[in-house]
């Protein structure tokens, strides 16, 4: 195989680091897939992709571009639909092929218009396959006049264990508690705000207490989710050892690793307990929670939305089992994920025998984790976390100056105004001054002009009597 082989991969980069966790899991996946099809690290070249931070000229030499799954397609505040346009149009132009593995819709309630918007993308000559975690009957259809087929697969991030060579952590009896940013779930259309959130949190914590379990409360690590946290704790005088506040996508996977029970928001709070083996409920605030449930076989641990009760899920997590390694369901949806990124690897990459022997479960597991030590993304996910902080510090900065700006010219404005308020005080003192001198000679003229009509009349009344 030739040295020149470079591979694009796309993902979502953010300090939710469930995203972060998607493309770190795909790379290691397709790193295994590499050698399973006989190649060395020195035999091709991967390139990590920002999907917010592409250029085209990072296209150049491109053998290939995958795209690591997440929920990147569809039409929704997130705005990743651009994105997604611009880099396959790219490598339309550039007749680089293109595979989609685990992907899913951002919003899930896709109008027409957004079908067909996905429809235009999966349609692109460039696109050679297509598998999904989720909605594969809308996939099935806006790609019906393709040539592949669409396939349905897990989230990479369904690894997790192996990816961080985690396979010897032990349960230690505490309840783990997901917290996300109050915003969360009105920009989802669930009409739920932070008080709500704040209420079922601190019913969570008092079952828990009642029960006998420790809880731990953590989050996915953005910073949104990481102050509402510490906004909860300190509202409910929590300890530091009760909170978690993750600055690292391996930090995320530690603060979950070790729960025997998880109440999870997010998805890859769901996600990372499920590759664990850990029993979780979620509740629905996305289409995208029903579909993952129903996956595994546990459409009941997700609550829909009337059903956001603290005691309704902890009596489901009460009666939730897990999902251990030797259950073909849990090692067959795994594998889904790898079989699909080996076959497209070498139909549409590698040009290799579509015969070739397919690494089997185990041999997938042992070797991720013996990568699992090459593993490096802290620095990255601080870096791109402190930039954030930066960005965040910048807007309230500036908005400030601005602020402060407009304060200084109203202050100048106000006291403009006292100054004329206090010369038209002085005016309306001086008038009030000269109408009272006026009412007072007023008065004295009417008096005096009274008295001497008074006399006149009273004069002509004497002589019209007296005849005088």
């Amino acid at each position: 195989m030739a040295s020149s082989l470079r591979i694009a991969t796309v993902s979502y980069v953010d300090d939710n680091f469930g995203d972060n966790l998607i493309g770190t899991s795909f790379l290691a996946l397709l790193e295994v897939a590499l050698e399973n099809h006989g190649l060395s690290s020195d035999d091709y070249e991967l390139a990590p992709l920002s999907l917010k931070g592409f250029e085209e000229s990072q296209l150049e030499r491109c053998d290939a571009i995958f795209f690591g799954g997440g929920g990147l397609f569809g039409q929704s505040y997130l705005g990743f639909y651009e994105y997604m346009d611009r880099i396959t149009a790219a490598a339309d132009e550039r007749g680089i092929p293109v595979v989609f593995s685990s992907m899913g819709l951002n919003n899930m309630g896709a109008d027409d218009g957004q079908v067909d918007a996905i429809a235009k993308i999966v349609n692109k000559r460039c696109v050679r396959a297509l598998s999904v975690r989720e909605n594969l009957p809308l996939f099935q259809e806006v790609a019906k006049d393709a040539a592949f087929e669409v396939r349905q697969v897990a989230d990479p991030a369904t690894w997790t264990k192996f990816v961080y060579g985690m396979t010897d952590v032990v349960p230690d009896g505490t309840i783990g508690i997901n917290v996300v940013r109050g915003g969360l779930f009105r920009a989802n259309q669930r009409d739920w705000g932070l008080s709500q959130e704040m209420s079922y949190l601190a019913a969570l914590v008092t079952l828990a207490e009642s029960h006998g379990m420790t809880p731990k409360l953590y989050t996915n690590g953005s910073l949104g989710d990481n102050n509402t946290l510490r906004f909860f704790a300190e509202k409910h005088g929590l300890s530091d050892e009760q909170i978690i506040l993750p600055q690292t996508t391996r930090e995320v996977v530690q603060a979950i690793a070790t729960r025997s029970k998880i109440a999870s928001i997010r998805m890859h709070s769901s996600i990372i307990s499920y590759s664990f083996g850990i029993p979780t409920v979620a509740l629905e605030w996305n289409d995208k929670l029903p579909h993952f449930y129903e996956a595994i076989g546990h459409p009941e641990r997700v609550l829909p939305f009337d059903k956001w009760d603290a005691e309704q899920t902890f009596q489901i997590l009460d009666q939730a089992s897990s999902a251990p390694e030797d259950n073909p369901k849990y090692t067959a949806y795994l594998m889904s994920t790898y079989a699909y990124i080996h076959e497209a690897l070498g139909a549409h990459v590698l040009n290799s025998d579509a015969g070739a022997q397919r690494y089997d479960f185990q041999s997938v597991a042992d070797s991720l984790v013996a990568r699992s030590q090459i593993i490096d993304t802290d620095e990255f996910d601080l870096r791109h976390k402190l930039g954030k902080v930066e960005r965040a510090y910048l807007k309230q900065f500036t908005s400030g100056r601005k602020n402060r700006t407009k304060i200084g010219t109203l202050t100048k404005k106000v006291d403009s105004l006292s100054s004329e308020v206090e010369s038209l005080s002085s005016e309306v003192q001086s008038l009030t001054q000269r109408n009272a001198e006026l009412q007072t000679e007023i008065n004295r003229r009417f008096s005096t002009r009274l008295a001497g009509y008074v006399r006149r009349v009273t004069r002509r009344l004497f002589q019209h009597r007296t005849g005088r």
